[in-house]
């Protein structure tokens, strides 16, 4: 269709939805590249995050198991097996039907009852602290 043969409401028409009709494609576009973006950012973020929760729980990990062999009591070993058979269980691949928040917060929580019961200073958590 030539411009002499169009309606001259389709041109009023294209005129005053002008503003609409480019703001939807902005949009559009807007939200395309932004989900680009955010799932290179957000696996990034994930990618350090897991970093640092592995370095955690195996310093956990060591910890306990370092003090297994140790002579201790029945009930000090039974935490220390209780929170080792946590570790182990944790999952090494995204499960959605498991909160690994939950999951860990377990695992800190019987950490800190554990530090508590063998006197285990917190100096190596402080330490860690410490960023520049």
């Amino acid at each position: 269709m030539s411009c002499d043969e169009r309606d001259i409401n389709d041109i009023f028409d294209e005129i005053v939805f002008i503003e609409e009709n480019f703001s939807k494609t902005s949009y559009e576009k807007g939200f395309s590249d932004g989900l680009k973006e955010g799932s290179f950012e957000g696996y990034h973020l994930g990618y350090s995050k897991g970093i640092e929760l592995g370095e955690e729980l195996g310093r956990i990990y060591g910890t306990t198991v370092a003090y297994m062999q140790l002579e201790n009591s029945e009930k000090t070993l039974k935490s220390l097996q209780a929170l080792k058979s946590l570790i182990d269980e944790f999952p090494r691949t995204n499960v959605e039907t498991i909160d690994i928040i939950d999951k860990v917060e377990e695992i800190r929580t019987q950490y800190k009852k554990i530090k508590s019961i063998l006197k285990i200073s917190d100096k190596e958590e402080k330490i860690k602290d410490l960023t520049f």
